[in-house]
């Protein structure tokens, strides 16, 4: 009787071992469902069971550059928190060499059907890196001639051209490369001849007036902007944007008989802000890399 209870003692604890076996088998093959619902990395829990086997994950990225490792037999994904920052995706997703961009800017045109005294009109180019730092130069021809309504003199500015460079930071890098918010500075250079004709000095007192020129004067002004813009695509790649602008003089030379109303690239000196609207092309220099799918 007692050689059949320690036969049967024997039988009862094979069984259970080979349980156990099973049990602990099962969470390895699978250590999503198995592993501790606080699940932080590797060897996490006391019990190796409850660990992860990393030999049967795969590397995989999110869209925030978060290593996210994937089970081959289940499909299921865990997040590594014990990654370290260099196993992480670059933090911009567009190439480096991104875009380039012509523009027209249609703000001074359109402004003076509306009464505006100056200004022509505008073409910029821009290299796009990464989608977040834009280079800009910016071209145009400015001209003037304005009688105020007192018809006292005439101020004239021929034809010139101007120049000015900067530089643009997208805010919105990462996104939809379809829009833009950006910021920008801007520093301009105008060389430009200028003449106040017809000038009429009146006396009341004697009744009597007198008219007269001003010779022709040359000026030198360097100056910078603070803008502040967006822009979104209206079709294929064309886009439309607008921009305001802050605008200071950093150096203008001396001048004999008054300094000058109009400076081309400037506008009026009597005003802080100005704006611009744009027409844009844009060409794509590179593709965004697409990474290929894993295979479940």
């Amino acid at each position: 009787m007692k050689g059949g209870c320690s036969l049967l003692g024997v039988l009862l604890a094979i069984m259970m071992a080979c349980v156990c076996q099973d049990v602990a088998s099962q969470r390895r093959v699978n250590p999503v469902k198995s592993a501790s619902q606080g699940l932080q990395g590797k060897n996490e829990n006391k019990n190796p069971a409850d660990s992860i086997d990393y030999s049967k994950l795969a590397h995989m990225h999110d869209e925030r550059g978060n290593v996210i490792l994937v089970d081959t037999i289940t499909g299921q994904e865990v997040p590594d928190t014990t990654a370290t920052p260099q196993s992480k995706i670059p933090k911009m997703q567009q190439p480096l060499f991104y875009a380039a961009a012509v523009s027209v800017d249609v703000w001074d045109p359109v402004m003076r059907l509306f009464g505006q005294h100056y200004g022509l009109v505008e073409f910029s180019g821009e290299l796009n890196l990464h989608n977040r730092y834009i280079p800009v130069v910016e071209v145009g021809l400015g001209q003037s001639s304005y009688t105020p309504g007192d018809n006292n003199y005439t101020y004239k500015v021929p034809v010139t051209p101007y120049v000015r460079v900067g530089c643009n930071y997208n805010f919105i890098y990462n996104s939809n490369p379809d829009y833009m918010a950006f910021a920008g500075l801007r520093f301009g250079w105008s060389h430009f001849n200028y003449e106040v004709n017809d000038v009429r000095l009146s006396s009341d007192y004697w009744g009597e007036s007198a008219t007269f020129n001003l010779p022709r004067q040359t000026s030198n002004v360097t100056y910078m902007q603070v803008l502040f813009g967006i822009r979104v695509k209206v079709f294929g790649p064309v886009s439309m944007g607008w921009c305001i602008r802050y605008k200071a003089k950093l150096h203008e030379s001396e001048a004999a008989y008054g300094r000058p109303w109009y400076i081309p690239g400037y506008g009026s000196r009597n005003g802080a802000v100005t704006g611009s609207f744009a027409i844009t092309y844009t060409l794509p220099l590179k593709k965004k890399e697409i990474e290929p799918a894993i295979a479940e």
